[in-house]
């Protein structure tokens, strides 16, 4: 009895901490930190194992998970497993992960094909369905997602494209085309309407934090400015105070409201105070909606300027349109100020903790 016991415990110990996948590819540095504590550097072959979470630095992990399920987590990306259970006999089984900040491509495996109502990954503002496909999900310093479908190809070059769905709190859009995107800004936002991209796979990675393709830079512009008109179209004149009759019978006496001088005021000062309260209330209600706040790490919308935090160093990148690329890799415990000029554009004294060390930059295409 006590050795059939023992046996139980050890086969129950061996499948908690059984691996559910591995790394397969690794380029440069990336880390594993485990539920229990501590981390460890990530390297081919790897055993993945539940509740891991996978951060890249300049580098990029490729995870197989056993039922062939594949993520590539690009550099400065990080992903979560929070779940993933498979039974081999029947190849069903759940699948949950998020894709926290960077660039993660998913590629569907057994569970996706089988049970895929049981497969849930996340951004920090949407949601994906997964129907057996490709996609790659780009989420900026702002929590901002952008979720582009890709072809499925096989070992034998044959390609078809699944289907997915993007959701968040307003609500919910389908993509079903090779390349069709969509971008969730807020999970209070809805989707924004699919798009088919103009775009090369490989250009799929961080740069479109940097650099938004054309198609969703325009709607994204189209939808700012239907909402500024939106907010033009408000009668700010529409004053309900004007409509009462203050001198309606109400059965109350009069008495003493004949004391008062009605004409013994300025009804335009008034009004126009009145009017300038309400425009000022409206105007700012729409604006507080697309309001951020700015954070020592994330990207400056005056500058262009992307800053990630990559304990112990600072990522400092910035693409102006015309070839130029600047990245910079910082040591936090060192203090910097910063004078870049690219082209007509110039930014000068962005300091970075102090100004102990001064750093210029000057580029210009040709």
């Amino acid at each position: 009895m006590k050795i059939f016991l023992l046996l139980f415990v050890i086969l129950f110990s061996n499948n908690v901490f059984a691996g559910i996948g591995e790394v397969i590819l690794q380029e440069g540095n990336g880390k594993v930190q485990r539920k229990a504590g501590g981390e460890v550097d990530s390297k081919k072959q790897l055993e993945i194992l539940s509740y891991d979470t996978v951060k890249t630095g300049q580098g990029k992990t490729s995870i197989q998970f056993v039922d062939d399920t594949r993520v590539d987590v690009t550099a400065h990306s990080k992903l979560l497993i929070d779940e993933f259970v498979y039974d081999p006999n029947n190849k069903t089984g759940k699948l949950s992960i998020k894709a926290a900040s960077g660039t993660v491509r998913y590629a569907s495996g057994q569970i996706a094909k089988n049970s895929q109502q049981n497969v849930k990954i996340e951004t920090p503002t949407a949601t994906i369905g997964v129907r057996g496909t490709d996609f790659t999900m780009t989420i900026d310093e702002l929590g901002g997602s952008t979720i582009i479908l890709l072809p499925s190809c096989n070992k034998n070059g044959y390609c078809f494209v699944g289907e997915i769905s993007v959701e968040s709190d307003a609500g919910q859009v389908i993509l079903n085309q090779a390349f069709q995107a969509t971008v969730v800004t807020t999970s209070q936002s809805k989707p924004l309407n699919p798009l088919t991209l103009k775009i090369d796979e490989t250009l799929i990675n961080n740069m479109l934090i940097l650099s938004q393709p054309k198609e969703i830079a325009n709607e994204l512009s189209k939808n700012q400015l239907e909402k500024v008109a939106t907010a033009l179209d408000l009668d700010f004149l529409k004053f309900e105070g004007l409509n009462a009759d203050y001198l309606k019978d109400d059965g109350k006496t009069f008495s003493t409201m004949l004391d008062v001088d009605f004409l013994d005021q300025n009804f335009l000062d008034n009004v126009l105070d009145q009017l300038n309260k309400e425009f000022a209330k409206k105007m700012q209600s729409e604006f507080d909606k697309e309001k951020t706040t700015s954070a020592t790490a994330g990207k400056d919308a005056n500058t262009g300027i992307l800053l990630l935090d990559d304990k112990p160093s600072w990522i400092l990148t910035r693409e102006d349109g015309q070839g130029n690329n600047v990245y910079l890799k910082l040591n936090q415990e060192n203090n910097y100020k910063i004078n870049l000029q690219q082209n007509d554009f110039q930014v000068f004294d962005y300091t970075l903790g102090g100004s102990g060390n001064v750093i210029y930059i000057k580029q210009s295409s040709r």
